[in-house]
């Protein structure tokens, strides 16, 4: 290799050294959570609804950590009013943020633990009928597997309860909604709203009601498959029982 050739090689192995250099790693780092940011800074003003459609307030600013990752949203909810939502309560679309629910986050988090105790259960009970597992070994699993699952439900415990208490709100308001659009039908029919103010009102309202009866309908259903048992308890098949060798030889003489 010739001294230009020589060069060049040297140069670029010094080149690709100082790309992977601490220093260069951290500026790129630095880059990136500018961009981040800048991207973010956009999304400021942006209007942030629930998973139902309902509006929630507009994006006052946001907090990320030191990687640039977005740790959590800060809402006006109106009324000055302001409430900060962490980022695993956030989804990001194109026309700004969408909320979940705590409620249905902390449900989903306990759901995937009692799916996964459930399914292990549901395999021993399955290899006990085979009779794959002795009986002590399958009574002691499947007495843990009911330990874990009985903590899960203890922890499931006072978020039904907050469960339960929003479903009572949603009652409140589809009880004040039916009112509502009652007396807006009475209006109307007396000739004392026209046919577009009746029209706005009851779509208004019979969107309001589907949204609140989506929630109502997932709220029913976590509550339900959360404080389900464990399978019921397999009738184990017994083992079969070897003959002696001795007992095989008699068995035979007698034949």
């Amino acid at each position: 290799m010739d001294f230009a050739g020589h060069y060049l090689l040297c140069s670029f192995v010094d080149l690709l050294a100082r790309a992977n250099s601490p220093l260069s790693l951290y500026l790129n780092r630095r880059q990136n959570v500018v961009m981040r940011a800048e991207a973010l800074e956009k999304l400021v003003n942006k209007p942030v609804k629930d998973t139902y459609g309902r509006y929630v307030g507009f994006v006052v600013g946001f907090s990320v950590d030191t990687s640039g990752d977005l740790k959590s949203v800060g809402v006006d909810t109106g009324n000055g009013e302001f409430t900060e939502f962490p980022n695993e309560r956030i989804v990001s679309t194109a026309d700004g943020f969408v909320v979940i629910p705590s409620w249905k986050v902390e449900c989903e988090s306990l759901g995937k633990e009692m799916e996964g105790v459930r399914r292990r259960a549901k395999a021993l009970q399955e290899l006990a009928r085979e009779g794959e597992v002795p009986r002590t070994l399958f009574d002691e699993m499947m007495g843990r597997y009911q330990d874990e699952a009985g903590k899960i439900q203890g922890s499931y415990k006072s978020l039904a309860e907050g469960m339960v208490v929003r479903i009572g709100e949603l009652e409140g308001q589809k009880e004040s909604l039916d009112k509502f659009l009652v007396n807006v039908k009475v209006q109307f029919r007396a000739g004392e709203i026209d046919e577009a103010a009746f029209k706005v009102a009851a779509e208004s309202c019979q969107a309001m009601q589907t949204r609140n009866s989506q929630e109502m309908s997932e709220l029913t259903k976590m509550l339900k498959a959360a404080t389900e048992p464990l399978a019921p308890e397999p009738t184990q098949k017994p083992q079969p029982q070897q003959v002696a060798p001795v007992q095989k030889v008699a068995q035979a003489t007698a034949q």
